[in-house]
């Protein structure tokens, strides 16, 4: 019973202190909230000032601010509808009132002290000991202000007015079992940003007192939905769709932060301007391991996924991520990249580079996939120089599989297939191994290649190899292509090429981002494995057996490179090396077996120029002069063992038994003995006595010589030829033991000649014996106006067989020894005879003039019967015999004159003077005729010789004519005789003026 009185005491007791404190309370209404302010800026330096306020009593006293603002430091933070405090009577009698029961703000209004174009400026807190002690010590002045507080349709503006966050929601509370744990949780939407109109929420658990032992400091979620793409655009082309994304995470004592994070796209598009077509790439989603301390920021065990197939698995990390010049890692984990996929949707992106374009229409069925990728780089240096930064800390690893693409078509190759290789690139190095791919019928293989990059592109060191099986049918096309670009002058010669070739290739070199340009260094060796290589015409298709050619950037080198024509091979060795105006020869050896000679010199010398028959053995060996590249010094000897050689000069070939080529570095000799030349035995040598200054010396022995072999020897009266090509000075000397030129037929014949590149000519000491005479004679020719001047003679010559020469007259006009001596000058290429000019001295002893048209009409017109004597026969019968006869002619134009012709003989003396124009073979001449009486009757009228000469003469008789016309048809006119004394006295005194000049006048 006591215990119940006096609990009832005291219950009455509390119920007057409760009833005279709500009356006290509700009398002193603004003391009291004022009093609560005033400890809430006392214990945490905010102030708060309402409009108006009023106190509601129920379970706790509510504490109602109408339109307070929120200040700290004195700068206006917060500004709100209403602030509703929930106070315990308990606290308010005991502890001032706080903490309260409840806070809740109803749409507060958040300023941020910085603007909209500041928001870099706001620091960002750093995880560490002290960001979890500055967290802690919120929360416990918080938990000193309220154990709940509430925040409902919150906003958040920067101090420019524009809007960052709307309808923020926020319930953080902690219980008395526990007051140290703090609950919170957010829901709000985005309205300021990159990603307005996105939505956030979040759930945590934050410790704010210590543990022991320690713990973690908090834990929590984070949602994000509706987060849009924006503003991720480049070259017209822009990626749109949604984002959402989770993160789970505990947070340590020491500030650092470990969780997970999982985030995905929905309906991800590419599209913009840049595209024909939007380009729909569908669902993505992204995991992640994430831990985050004040020295490191990592993502671990990053997956991004295409609805539920792995694409990329990637790792990253930030080193000292709050430093000035943090440093960034990234290591991205195998993926695969489908070229065919890839090709489509770059092919809808407008305005590419048209180089770009073609590249991807050739691109075929293939795939890359990548291995490991890490990248290692300060912030600064991928900002500044993000070329440089890749370059020198870019870590990859990649496999092409089973790719392909078709070349451009004017290199006229087949398409690549079956492409592969495997790709490492590591701190600016590429390395490129085990490369293979497939050229229409080739096979490229054993592809490598390492490249440093380290200092960009331009002046790159590169090293690279490769081996190719080359089908040369196949790949003809692009080898004719290439000669006709380089413009190569054998091009057309070749026909075909096919077979096949083995091709190994090593180069090294700087690379040249403007330029192509040639490795420094390379070594390509080519292994034939029955090449065919077919030209035009001769030397037809020749086949490639074995052997090797070495080509490196200084020479080619030839190892046993076995070249096999129909009919006989030939064996390659030695080297070549280029240099500016030519090639340089170094012990390069042919060896040569029943080589047929038509095929392979028509590739050095047109066949027009020189052709040879037969086939050829033997060894040449060729290097070029040390102090002259270009000069050709080869040695050895080939046998052309039965054929025949034809030069471009002579109308017939030459067929051998056994001519040989001997080659002594500067010196080459052709030699044919034992040969036939228009079936006459014929030794025929040419020497080229110095390569440095090429000429040919010819010396021929020959039984009998057609002259008219030579092309370019003719009748001086027929029609010109077509020049012969022989660019070469040339010279030499011809012996024939019998010749003729035309019907004009020799014996015993030696001759000297020359011939200059320019086409001027001479033949001289020319010596023959002809018609029981002897001949002297020298030729210049001149190439410009075909000129030729001729000095010679010839000597005690039996004059018929040249009357009957051309086979029109059976009996011989004149008969005797006959001298002729000339100078002449004439054009072999217009009309000889209207040029002709020069001098020519006739001398013909004991003989006859037969008779013939003119001397018969001429004896018609005189009594000769006088004359005649049992010992002179009739000279209109046998002829006019005479002692001598000489006469000198000089002439131009074609037309010759003499002023001394003389027959001296027992019957009568002819004398005459005038002219013959050999063009039309008239005569303009006087001719006189005298009894042998007349003439020692003139002659003893001559001073010198005196009367008793002539003593027992008296009388002059004579006849006197005047022949004009054709020399086989001429007209003769009788003329006076009354000045024939003076006549006769000059035309007789012509030898006595050549004994003693200027006796006769």
């Amino acid at each position: 019973m006591r215990f119940a009185r006096i609990a009832s005491i005291l219950a009455l007791i509390l119920l007057l202190l409760i009833t005279g404190s709500i009356v006290l309370i509700a009398y002193n209404q603004p003391r009291v909230i004022a009093f609560v302010l005033a400890s809430i800026n006392r214990r945490t330096g905010v102030n708060i000032v309402p409009r108006s306020s009023s106190i509601t009593f129920s379970n706790h006293l509510v504490v109602v601010l109408d339109e307070p603002e929120i200040t700290a430091k004195g700068r206006p933070t917060i500004k709100l509808k209403t602030l509703r405090a929930s106070v315990g009577y308990h606290s308010l009698l005991t502890q001032t009132g706080l903490p309260l029961y409840g806070l809740r703000a109803l749409n507060p209004e958040v300023i941020l002290p910085v603007e909209s174009a500041e928001t870099a400026a706001i620091p960002v807190p750093k995880p560490g000991a002290e960001s979890v002690a500055a967290i802690r010590e919120a929360l416990q002045t918080l938990g000193r202000i309220a154990w709940r507080v509430e925040v409902i349709e919150a906003t958040v503006r920067y101090a420019d007015g524009h809007p960052l966050i709307e309808h923020l929601g926020v319930v953080a509370f902690h219980k008395r079992r526990n007051p140290g744990q703090w609950s919170l949780s957010f829901d709000t939407r985005i309205s300021g940003g990159p990603v307005a109109g996105s939505n956030a929420a979040g759930k945590f658990t934050i410790d704010a007192f210590p543990q022991t032992p320690p713990v973690a400091f908090g834990r929590g979620q984070i949602w994000t939905w509706n987060v849009p793409l924006k503003h991720l655009e480049a070259q017209g082309i822009e990626l749109v769709g949604g984002l959402q994304g989770h993160l789970k995470f505990s947070i340590k004592d020491d500030g650092s932060l470990i969780g997970a994070v999982q985030a995905g796209g929905a309906d991800l598009t590419l599209k913009g301007q840049g595209l024909s077509t939007p380009i729909k790439l569908g669902d993505y989603t992204l995991q992640t391991a994430l831990s985050f301390s004040n020295g490191l920021l990592a993502f671990n065990q990053l997956i991004l996924k295409h609805v539920d197939r792995p694409l990329v698995s990637a790792e990253t990390e930030v080193v000292e991520p709050f430093s000035l010049n943090p440093e960034i890692g990234v290591k991205v984990g195998g993926f695969r990249l489908d070229a065919s996929g890839l090709k489509q949707k770059l092919l809808l992106v407008r305005r590419l580079p048209t180089e770009v374009e073609a590249m991807l229409k050739r691109l075929r069925p293939g795939a890359v996939s990548i291995g490991a990728v890490t990248l290692s780089a300060s912030l600064d240096k991928i900002k500044t120089t993000p070329l440089k930064a890749l370059r020198e800390n870019l870590v990859v690893s990649a496999q092409i599989e089973s790719a392909g693409f078709t070349l451009p078509e004017d290199l006229k190759l087949p398409s690549v297939e079956q492409l592969g290789a495997q790709l490492h690139f590591e701190k600016g190095v590429l390395t490129i191994a085990q490369g293979g791919a497939k050229l229409g019928n080739s096979s490229i293989h054993e592809v490598t290649a390492r490249v440093d990059l380290a200092n960009g592109v331009e002046g790159a060191k590169y090293e690279a190899g490769l081996a190719i099986d080359a089908d040369l049918g196949d790949l003809s096309p692009a080898i004719f292509n290439a000669m006709q670009q380089y413009k190569l002058d054998w091009r057309e010669h070749i026909q075909r090429v096919g077979g096949r070739i083995d091709i190994g290739a090593t180069a090294s070199g700087a690379l040249s981002a403007n330029n192509m340009t040639p490795p420094s260094d390379y070594r390509v060796v080519v292994t034939p494995k029955g090449a065919q290589v077919a030209v035009k015409g001769p030397p037809g298709p020749f086949h490639l057996s074995r052997g090797m050619v070495a080509i490196t950037p200084d020479r080619i080198r030839f190892e046993d490179l076995m070249l096999a024509i129909t009919g006989g091979d030939a064996v390659l060795n030695g080297a070549v090396s280029s240099f500016r105006e030519g090639v340089e020869m170094h012990d390069l050896t042919l060896d040569l077996h029943q080589f047929p000679s038509d095929l392979w010199l028509s590739l050095l010398v047109d066949p027009s120029d020189l052709a040879l028959h037969g086939p050829i053995g033997g060894r040449v060996i060729l290097n070029t002069a040390r102090k002259d590249p270009k000069v050709i010094l080869p040695a050895g000897k080939l046998t052309l063992t039965k054929g025949d050689v034809q030069f471009n000069f002579l109308r017939a070939p030459i067929e051998v038994q056994g001519a040989t080529v001997t080659m002594d570095r500067k010196t080459l000799v052709l030699s044919m003995p034992g040969s036939l030349l228009d079936k006459q035995p014929i030794d025929f040598t040419i020497t080229v006595p110095d390569f440095r200054n090429p000429s040919l010396q010819i010396v021929a022995v020959v039984q009998k010589l057609n002259f008219e072999v030579m092309k370019f020897i003719r009748m001086p009266w027929s029609p010109s030829t077509t020049p012969v090509n022989f660019p070469l000075p040339s010279s030499g000397h011809i012996e024939a033991r019998f010749g003729n030129l035309a019907a004009f037929e020799m014996s015993d014949i030696k001759t000297d000649f020359y011939r200059k590149p320019s086409g001027d000519w001479s033949v001289y000491n020319f010596s023959a014996n002809a018609y029981s005479g002897t001949m002297k004679l020298d030729l210049i020719g001149r190439a410009q106006d075909n000129w030729v001047h001729l000095n010679g003679s010839m000597t005690d010559a039996d004059p018929a067989p040249l009357f009957m020469l051309g086979g029109k007259i059976e009996r011989s006009p004149l008969l005797g020894r006959m001298s002729i001596g000339a100078d002449l000058w004439a054009n072999t290429d217009t009309d000889f005879y209207n040029t002709m000019a020069g001098d020519v001295s006739l001398t013909v002893r004991d003989g006859t003039l037969d008779k013939f048209t003119l001397l018969s009409r001429l004896l018609s017109f005189i009594d000769i019967k006088n004359w005649l004597t049992a010992q002179i026969p009739d000279p209109r019968i046998t002829g006019v015999p005479f002692k001598t006869l000489l006469a000198d002619f000089r002439g131009s134009g074609g037309v010759f004159s003499t002023d001394n012709f003389i027959l001296h003989g027992p019957v009568m003396d002819i004398t005459a003077t005038g002219s013959i124009r050999f063009s039309d073979s008239t005569l303009d001449m006087q001719v006189g005729m005298f009894p042998f009486d007349t003439v020692d009757w003139v002659l003893n009228k001559i001073p010198l010789i005196g009367e008793r000469v002539g003593s027992g003469t008296g009388k002059l008789v004579a006849a006197y004519f005047q022949v004009q016309g054709p020399i086989g048809d001429p007209s003769i006119t009788p003329k006076p005789i009354t000045s024939v004394a003076e006549f006769v006295m000059k035309a007789l005194g012509m030898p006595i003026n050549i004994i003693r000049p200027h006796t006769i006048k």
